[in-house]
């Protein structure tokens, strides 16, 4: 039995993202311990298993494909400048660790077990990744605990995944089913996923985050887009609206019964155009690149409006830790990145589901997260940019099949 491809074609990418994690975080709650003493060792096996994947990669890991090389570089410009800023430069204590810089070594070894292999997309994967998931929501949506002062009516789904996180892997499960629907054929099966999609409205209703419903919306409709086109796509768009609009009542008196802030805090945002300060940290950071934008700053906010902490979008974060040296190749790569994922949706490529969580932390990148800190992001960037684009997806097995049905 090959040990290696049983684990990559079920459990290497449930890991890796969201699932296993939101599970085995639970166990610090329930037997009263510290959250690191099992958060740690998860990411040393986390470690443990990239690394097992990267030595046994069937292709040779200096074969690196332009894109994949891009990323390369990237990485090692990031790298070399949080190198410098945490161990060179001296800014006041507490402003950047060695723990960020692990961090993101962690995140660039588990990229690279990520290289292009069709075991990371296959069924079992699917399957084993969205029921270990589902699991995870419906066990948070029960012991989900009341977010800290100052946030109010808004729940972490335990100790260790807080609010925001919460809210995403509700977003994850939204968009994953989405998928799952399109992609089966029988009534049965298309049911279990609008359950599940239910699900992941409730994780998110729970958690009392915008972004996620930011996140689900954008993403969605850039998914509709590729797969259904403009026209079929702008009916689709319609109908959802149309259907939200009349489940309003509902969907409020829902979030109501369990203390969900959602609803207001939309309503919030979109009448008195309340931003939760991103406007305010945005410009500060603008400020900063301003003054340092050939070689950056530092990778965290080193003065102003929320020092100490990350700007908020992944593109800003670039440019104030690498300057145009770093930000400018990282522009490109996620532009890259974005193409290809527009194509594999188009062609509806195996990889999808992968594609879409790919576009899902980009765009939640946008307003929220740490790129330094984002594995998530790493890893599926990496992946995207792996695939070749001359793959076969199901259209092009169609039309095959089609063409060759046709000579017969």
């Amino acid at each position: 039995m090959n040990y290696l491809d049983t684990y990559k074609r079920k459990y290497h990418f449930s890991v890796n993202f969201f699932s296993f994690f939101l599970l085995i975080t639970f166990i610090p709650d329930i037997l009263g311990i510290p959250p690191n003493v099992v958060v740690y060792p998860f990411w040393a096996l986390k470690a443990a298993l990239a690394f097992w994947v990267i030595i046994k990669y069937h292709k040779n890991i200096y074969h690196l494909q332009r894109a994949e090389q891009l990323f390369v570089f990237v990485a090692l410009v990031y790298l070399f400048n949080m190198f410098i800023d945490i161990f060179m430069q001296h800014y006041p204590v507490g402003l950047g660790s060695m723990r960020d810089l692990v961090g993101f070594g962690l995140s660039i070894l588990i990229a690279f077990s990520f290289r292009s292999d069709a075991s990371f997309y296959s069924k079992n994967s699917f399957k084993v990744f969205i029921t270990s998931l589902a699991v995870g929501l419906f066990i948070a949506f029960f012991l989900a605990q009341e977010s800290p002062p100052p946030l109010v009516n808004r729940f972490d789904a335990n100790s260790t995944v807080n609010t925001i996180n919460y809210g995403q892997m509700g977003c994850a499960m939204c968009l994953v089913s989405i998928f799952g629907f399109l992609d089966k054929r029988r009534s049965f099966k298309k049911l279990i996923f609008v359950l599940f999609f239910c699900l992941g409205v409730l994780s998110i209703m729970k958690a009392g985050s915008r972004s996620p419903l930011v996140v689900l919306i954008l993403v969605g409709s850039f998914y509709a887009l590729a797969r259904l086109g403009f026209l079929k796509a702008l009916i689709a768009f319609i109908i959802v609206t149309l259907t939200f609009w009349l489940s309003l009542d509902f969907l409020l008196e829902l979030g109501d019964t369990f203390d969900s802030g959602l609803a207001e805090r939309v309503i919030n945002a979109i009448e008195k155009k309340e931003t939760s300060g991103r406007d305010e940290i945005y410009a500060n950071t603008l400020n900063i690149i301003s003054k340092s934008p050939l070689f950056g700053d530092f990778y965290l906010v080193s003065s102003g409006i929320a020092k100490g902490y990350y700007p908020h979008n992944f593109f800003l974060e670039a440019f104030m830790t690498t300057g145009l040296i770093g930000g400018i190749p990282y522009v490109l790569m996620v532009l890259v990145a974005v193409y290809k994922s527009y194509l594999f949706l188009r062609e509806e490529h195996k990889a999808s589901w992968l594609v879409i969580l790919f576009l899902q932390i980009l765009v939640y990148g946008m307003f929220s997260s740490s790129l330094y800190s984002s594995q998530d992001f790493w890893a599926l960037c990496l992946f995207v940019l792996s695939i070749p684009i001359k793959e076969k997806t199901r259209k092009k097995e169609r039309k095959r099949h089609l063409t060759k049905s046709l000579s017969t």
